[in-house]
């Protein structure tokens, strides 16, 4: 099924709904089965532990009837995404429509933060400059913009069987994680980043073990690979390796654009 865009009419029909004061919503239906929308919805829920500056989502679930009546109804889980105006405007933003935005040129607290975050998740489907699966927010014009992060299926721990990582990455799965950010060379820049995922540890893992609607086994996959996240962000030695890569000679690599 392909994604859809609600569309609520303007008036009072919302009026005390919980789509009050809504006018469009993305709804993410599944690709290949229920489980990796509420994988990807995890996702979701998790990074708004890490900042205000994120996209709230919420899972329904949804009846798809055929008009024609040629299928029978079909109940699947899916996301309802906040607008992306919507959640600009609840952090007092706007949006910037800016490409080819070098990543420095961001709120480098937040930036750090969310690129912890998908090297935490696998997630290397994003990028800044081509706006890749990233909304830039700002107060002022004149201000650095917070990158935004959305669109978690490639990420390794939501587990999609369809999802892999840009051959131009050098990397052979979404669970080998690979830092995309900028080149940091005092591996002290992450020490108030790695403070903050060691302070949300307990709150990320309950994330997973506390939702009634996973099964014991994709938690248990979904911990270790916390687990190694964890074991990572606090060894000086792979905090080096592992986060000073993009310091090193041709490991820089933006995927959109690069055919055009």
């Amino acid at each position: 099924m392909p994604p859809l865009l609600l569309q609520f009419p303007k008036g009072d029909q919302t009026k005390n709904t919980v789509f009050d004061y809504q006018n469009n919503l993305k709804l993410v239906v599944p690709c290949r089965g229920d489980d990796y929308v509420i994988n990807e919805w995890l996702v979701y829920k998790l990074y708004n532990l890490l900042s205000d500056k994120s996209f709230k989502a919420r899972l329904v679930q949804v009846d798809f009837e055929d008009s024609l009546k040629r299928k029978k109804t079909e109940t699947h889980y899916c996301i309802l995404l906040e607008d992306a105006k919507k959640m600009a405007e609840r952090n007092h933003c706007f949006i910037l429509k800016k490409k080819m935005l070098d990543m420095r040129k961001t709120n480098l607290k937040e930036f750090e933060k969310m690129a912890v975050f998908q090297y935490m998740i696998g997630n290397t489907d994003w990028g800044v400059p081509y706006l890749q699966n990233i909304v830039l927010i700002t107060k002022d014009s004149s201000q650095a913009p917070t990158a935004v992060p959305y669109d978690f299926d490639h990420a390794g721990i939501v587990g999609a069987s369809y999802a892999g990582p840009a051959p131009e990455l050098e990397i052979a799965s979404t669970t080998d994680r690979l830092y995309r950010g900028f080149c940091e060379s005092d591996m002290q820049n992450f020490a108030e980043t790695f403070d903050l995922y060691n302070h949300l540890k307990s709150d990320i893992y309950k994330v997973y073990t506390d939702c009634p609607l996973l099964n014991a086994r994709y938690i248990k996959v979904t911990s270790k690979f916390l687990d190694d996240f964890y074991k990572t962000i606090n060894n000086n030695r792979a905090i080096q390796s592992e986060f000073g890569l993009p310091c090193r000679t041709n490991t820089r690599v933006e995927i959109k654009g690069l055919k055009d």
